[in-house]
């Protein structure tokens, strides 16, 4: 027999993983590696300072050779550019087109219809609920803490709410 923290663990992943699976279907779709979409949507996160391929290699986990290969096929596509530090020509600070951002924002919109989708079983009210209810459970718990996407979102995923 299945206790209620097992049903609620059970049922909490599943919202999760559906959000998973939206997001990646959405980046198989977009013709992009997992690691590009990733990628763009932390340069358009952090558009207003300049970003290095040092960072990225650091924040990924990755090699420095990696990043510049993920970023020569962004730069390709024509989702970001490449432009020299003004302090050191060394440098290469990594931005976001105007192309990259609408990428960027096409997987915000996809991600937020999938949400709407699944939250629309509840009306206004369950929904303000429910929203309560976890607030008090994520709430109670100092190491709970918002995880990062699977896609290039540069927001918080929204609430659901209409």
């Amino acid at each position: 027999m299945t206790s209620r923290i097992d049903r609620l663990t059970e049922l909490v992943r599943s919202v999760a993983f559906a959000g998973r699976a939206a997001a990646e279907e959405w980046v198989r779709d977009s013709g992009l590696t997992r690691q590009q979409a990733f990628t763009l949507g932390y340069l358009e996160q952090n558009q207003d300072r300049d970003v290095i391929a040092r960072e990225l290699a650091e924040m990924s986990g990755t090699t420095a050779a990696s990043v510049t290969s993920l970023l020569q096929g962004l730069e390709e596509r024509g989702y970001v550019t490449r432009t020299s530090s003004p302090n050191d020509a060394r440098i290469k600070i990594v931005r976001v087109t105007a192309e990259g951002a609408r990428v960027v924002a096409g997987f915000d919109e996809s991600m937020a219809a999938e949400q709407r989708k699944l939250f629309d079983a509840l009306d206004e009210n369950e929904q303000d609920q429910l929203i309560a209810l976890l607030e008090r459970v994520v709430g109670s718990d100092p190491s709970a803490a918002a995880p990062s996407g699977g896609g290039p979102s540069r927001t918080a995923p929204p609430s659901g709410r209409r």
